[in-house]
């Protein structure tokens, strides 16, 4: 089993939204009519799955910065309808995260300017190099038809564990907004095409140290070197697992919808180091 299949387990659990807007701001019933593949309908939420990559700056004192990057396999609909049978999938690219946070207050903040961007295939290679996953293709995640582009909002973030246990790092908040569709492929429960400016959300619970074995190619995609090695607190991979949701545009505060698990663990190892 490929490691990052692993994550479903977290994609099981459910989350609650978070917002300062009404719970009702959520999009429900909305549609993908994919452009190499089928129409999905009936959309409250889509399950993905997937790897991250973390790279913790330290400075002085407990406070420190973030980069994070990673790629997902978007598999599922509201909490377990399978989207395909065979070779299709829908993918997310997310590139340029940063951030900072504190290990004395348990916090961390997303900066602005990250990308999401979500991808379309009649193919299934993705973390699969022996169907033509490769570094160029950032593992199979970019392979096929770009269909929207999101970009990060400042804010978010959330508790993180300086003790570095998985199970209890909290929930981790990012906000995307829709800046370009694919024209014919979003609409809303009604037919009624979306419009950019949507809010986007990746849900996650529980991300988690991957300690299992990486093929070279999405080490080399994630990290920049197909020999690289988990080294908490300083860079590590993650796996992550959970659900994309969507908000309307026309909300004046943008809901927290989305907990990406930034997997800032192993921090212990550096309070550890501090004491000695």
């Amino acid at each position: 089993m490929n490691a990052v299949l692993k994550s479903l387990v977290g994609a099981a659990l459910a989350v609650g939204l978070m917002s300062t807007a009404s719970a009702d701001a959520q999009l429900n019933q909305w549609q993908l009519a994919l452009p190499s593949g089928p129409t999905i309908s009936g959309i409250d939420q889509l399950g993905f799955n997937g790897e991250s990559f973390v790279t913790n700056n330290f400075g002085s004192g407990t406070s420190f910065t973030f980069t994070d990057n990673g790629i997902f396999n978007i598999t599922t609909k509201n909490s377990g309808d399978q989207l395909f049978f065979g070779g299709q999938q829908l993918t997310a690219n997310y590139t340029g995260g940063t951030g900072f946070g504190s290990l004395s207050s348990g916090t961390i903040t997303f900066n602005a300017g990250g990308t999401l961007d979500i991808y379309s295939s009649a193919t299934h290679p993705f973390n699969r190099p022996e169907d033509g996953a490769t570094v160029a293709n950032r593992d199979g995640a970019t392979v096929g038809t770009k269909i929207a582009t999101f970009t990060q909002l400042a804010g978010g973030g959330g508790a993180i564990n300086p003790n570095g246990t998985p199970s209890s790092n909290g929930q981790l908040t990012l906000l995307f907004q829709a800046t370009d569709l694919m024209a014919g492929v979003w609409f809303d429960a009604n037919g009624k095409p979306l419009s950019t400016g949507a809010t986007i959300g990746f849900v996650t619970s529980n991300a988690s140290q991957d300690l299992g074995t990486l093929n070279p190619t999405i080490r080399e995609t994630l990290a920049g070197s197909a020999t690289a090695a988990n080294n908490p607190p300083n860079q590590f991979f993650v796996q992550n697992g959970g659900q994309l949701k969507l908000q309307t545009a026309d909300v004046p505060e943008p809901a927290s919808l989305a907990i990406f698990g930034a997997g800032l663990m192993g921090l212990a190892a550096l309070r550890r180091r501090k004491a000695k």
